[in-house]
């Protein structure tokens, strides 16, 4: 395995349910050794090293992450890893389009027409048509206006208003009998040769 998996794996690895302490000490213990074995680190001074760019390895935004992702897991050395990231903020930096802020902006210099209402307001205060050609009612007068009522539903065949299509006595309705339920005299004459008269309790 890689040290970049052993690493992962020594940070988010969890004990299983049933398992003893001491087997997640083994195991915690066998992947710190994998990750620190992949990297050649072989003393104090380079597992220091090793921690702290860990440390900044966490603190390092997604996107520049994906940058590096190629060396990401070999870069076990801090200042290799600050002077990378201080490189790459600095070239994005210049590339970088300012924003213009809000308290920065310029109204836009366009030819707005007047308003005749907004100069005058006294002239136009008769009017009471709206912009659309509408008229406006007075606000709180609306219970007294006549609104379109309801049409009354009509039959589509005869367009009468007493009933409605399914019950219009113009459509030729043919009677149909639906399941032939109930016996007739045929059928007691086809089951004769099969019946047989009996006492019951007797």
């Amino acid at each position: 395995m890689k040290p970049e998996t052993f690493r992962i794996k020594f940070t988010q690895h969890q004990r299983k349910q049933g398992d003893l302490w001491k087997d997640l000490v083994f195991e915690l213990q066998n992947y710190l050794d994998g990750w620190i074995e992949g990297l050649n680190v072989t003393d104090l001074k380079g597992l220091k090293a090793l921690m702290i760019a860990d440390q900044l390895k966490r603190r390092v935004p997604n996107g520049v992450k994906d940058h590096f992702l190629d060396e990401w897991g070999e870069l076990i050395d801090p200042l290799v890893l600050a002077g990378k990231l201080d490189q790459y903020e600095s070239v994005r930096g210049h590339r970088k389009i300012n924003p213009v802020r809000m308290a920065e902006r310029k109204p836009l210099d366009r030819a707005r027409p007047n308003s005749p209402r907004k100069e005058h307001p006294a002239k136009n205060a008769e009017k009471t048509e709206h912009q659309f050609g509408k008229i406006s009612a007075p606000k709180g007068n609306w219970r007294n206006e006549k609104f379109e009522r309801r049409t009354q539903p009509a039959c589509y065949i005869c367009h009468s208003t007493s009933h409605l299509w399914p019950n219009c006595p113009q459509l030729n309705k043919s009677k149909e009998l639906v399941n032939r339920v109930g016996l007739s005299e045929q059928a007691h004459y086809l089951f004769a040769p099969y019946l047989s008269k009996a006492l019951v309790n007797n």
